[in-house]
């Protein structure tokens, strides 16, 4: 009897383990559990675990619209990660601030957002306290600037498209610097067929853009454009120096901290600052692509016969991303704004 009750005790605990080990896991039929039709089969859930996977429905990019549509997944999982480790930056950069001016753990806990609200208030207490005005803050500053490549947008936009480089067309919606294929208006810049700009091209720039590039491609491939102009681009980093007077300090120990703290903190929050051009662009083209997608319905889904129902799955994670990228943009946005205001309006 005691036998027979440890036997039916172990197959309880074997079928509870199983149950716990499907979703997601490696239980029979699960995600990956290499059941047909399941996990990363062709006509499996895939996008079921919510996350947004390139790979995760078989061999769907042969046709020309699956083939814009791996590309903007991809495109996706990269700009994710990009806004993920930027408001990541932000927010430590607000902790050392608010640690070098001796704030407690306590305060520097939360989401991005309320913590560095937080630690810009603290700064305010701290000057109105230490100093006799703002005056006293002696910032010297040179914010950093970040390009794009034009023409490599316009090469991405077109692998994706399946078309020539030369078909598709690509703007830069800032400072060109390069050759214009038009009209530079600048204190730089000849402008003319081919002439070298250091302003604003009215037509097409050859060369890097401080702002964002632009191209005429579709919604998809717009945004897989955009995304990897905005994490292959290149920036300076920011020059910035504080000090203050000294004949308009009234509390020593608390200017000192406060400028130990904007020292510390502000510097990769003014870099992350000049970074978010080229991303927030890149947001507004994966928001739209998500979106659109949403908005195709069954026709889109369902031309992918044996996929169709991975692909929903991916589509609904998709603006689930989306919503999320937008959200981290938008806080970063906020936050360095903040900042620049901080230095005196910067850049």
């Amino acid at each position: 009897m005691r036998t027979s009750k440890n036997l039916l005790l172990a197959t309880a605990l074997l079928a509870l383990a199983t149950l716990t080990g499907c979703p997601g896991g490696k239980g029979p039929g699960g995600m990956g559990g290499g059941m047909p039709g399941k996990g990363d089969m062709p006509g499996g859930l895939g996008g079921s675990s919510g996350m947004v996977d390139p790979n995760t429905c078989g061999n769907y990019a042969g046709s020309e619209a699956g083939k814009r549509f791996k590309a903007f997944l991809s495109a996706l999982v990269d700009l994710q990660k990009q806004s993920e480790e930027t408001v990541k930056i932000v927010k430590q950069s607000c902790v050392i601030m608010g640690t070098e001016m001796g704030m407690i753990p306590a305060d520097l806990e939360g989401e991005t957002k309320e913590v560095c609200a937080k630690v810009y208030g603290h700064v305010d207490e701290n000057l109105k306290v230490a100093f006799k005005s703002k005056a006293a803050l002696k910032i010297k500053y040179k914010p950093a600037v970040c390009r794009v490549n034009v023409e490599a947008t316009a090469k991405a936009a077109a692998e994706c498209e399946g078309k020539a480089t030369a078909d598709v067309k690509a703007t830069c919606e800032g400072t060109c610097r390069g050759k214009c294929n038009g009209t530079c208006s600048g204190k730089a810049g000849t402008g003319g067929n081919a002439g070298e700009c250091a302003g604003e091209c009215k037509g097409t720039c050859e060369g890097k853009c401080e702002g964002h590039a632009d191209v005429q491609a579709s919604a998809q491939c717009k945004a897989d454009a955009s995304v990897k102009a905005s994490v292959d681009m290149e920036c300076t980093e920011p020059e910035l120096d504080i000090a203050f007077d000294a004949k308009l300090v009234v509390d020593k120990s608390k200017a000192e901290a406060v400028l130990k703290g904007l020292k510390a903190g502000l510097p990769k929050i003014l870099s992350v600052k000049a970074r978010l051009e080229p991303m927030k662009f890149a947001a507004q083209n994966v928001v739209k692509a998500a979106a659109d997608l949403k908005d195709m319905g069954p026709k889109f889904v369902n031309s992918f016969k044996d996929q169709a129902l991975c692909i929903s799955g991916q589509i609904a994670a998709a603006a689930k991303a989306a919503g999320s990228i937008q959200a981290n943009v938008s806080v970063s946005v906020e936050v360095s704004a903040s900042a620049s205001g901080t230095v005196g309006g910067g850049a």
